[in-house]
């Protein structure tokens, strides 16, 4: 017969109770772990949507910038001198010569038309509203066009099969970090051939650059505090893409970037 103080119950009773203490301990620490991890979670959330909405402002900021900058070149540089030449035909313009003068009012129409047309032009690339409306890879070959227009570059764009739809915010950044590594290749690149293509590849949209100017150490580059390379970088960490940069001296340059889909 068992006795109530015999030591075979009370061992058990207290070991057993001693383990479901332990594991109620552990229940706890392991909760408190998961809400401290869950809060981290949601403050490093917060923060990247902090700095996602940091760098979205600062690239409107920076296209902004950008097209004021070609609009006054091309007030300058284009409309300034058609206008201009219209000028000078109207004040030239010789009623008492009808054949010269209808000679001149076509040619004053024929300026005018362009004037209209490079206007309407202009105002389709303007600020980054046009990236949501007339798209990424328009947006990226008005760009092109603009090279080519200089007479410096002979820029190519290629679209391979058709253009993936990707969210808004994503496609303005894509779109300034595609116009701050062509800003790069004409400022330091000493290239004459540029040549941009878009593509998905594998659920991965590839948006690529590549030329044949005086390339650099890419190794040495990744380690510098370039504000450029950096601004790359970060821009590409906050949606997701990957940066990929390939060169060396006297071997031009490749940058790609892929966002997966």
């Amino acid at each position: 017969m068992l006795k109530e103080n015999d030591p075979s119950i009370i061992i058990p009773i207290i070991a057993f109770s001693a383990i479901l203490i332990l594991l109620a301990i552990l229940l706890i620490v392991f909760i408190n772990i998961q809400q401290r991890k869950k809060i981290i979670y949601h403050k490093e959330k917060q923060l990247l949507q902090s700095q996602f909405s940091q760098i979205l402002l600062q690239s409107q900021i920076e296209i902004q910038e950008q097209t004021l900058q070609h609009i006054s070149k091309e007030l300058h540089d284009n409309f300034g001198h058609i206008a201009s030449l219209i000028k000078i035909n109207l004040f030239t313009l010789q009623l008492n010569d009808t054949d010269k003068a209808l000679a001149k009012i076509e040619d004053t129409k024929d300026l005018t038309r362009q004037l209209i047309a490079d206007i309407k032009s202009l105002s389709v690339s303007l600020g980054s509203d046009r990236i949501a409306q007339a798209g990424l890879a328009k947006a990226i070959e008005t760009e092109v066009e603009r090279l080519n227009k200089t007479g410096e570059f002979i820029a190519t764009f290629q679209l391979r099969g058709p253009m993936p739809d990707i969210d808004a915010d994503k496609a303005l950044i894509l779109y300034r970090m595609a116009q701050e590594v062509l800003n790069n290749v004409v400022k330091h690149s000493k290239a004459k051939h540029i040549n941009i293509l878009l593509q998905v590849n594998e659920n991965v949209f590839i948006l690529a650059f590549s030329d044949d100017g005086i390339g650099f150490n890419a190794e040495e580059n990744a380690t510098a505090s370039g504000a450029g390379l950096r601004n790359l970088q970060s821009r590409a960490l906050l949606i997701n893409a990957h940066l990929h940069i390939e060169s060396l001296p006297g071997n031009g340059t490749t940058i790609t970037i892929g966002l997966p889909l």
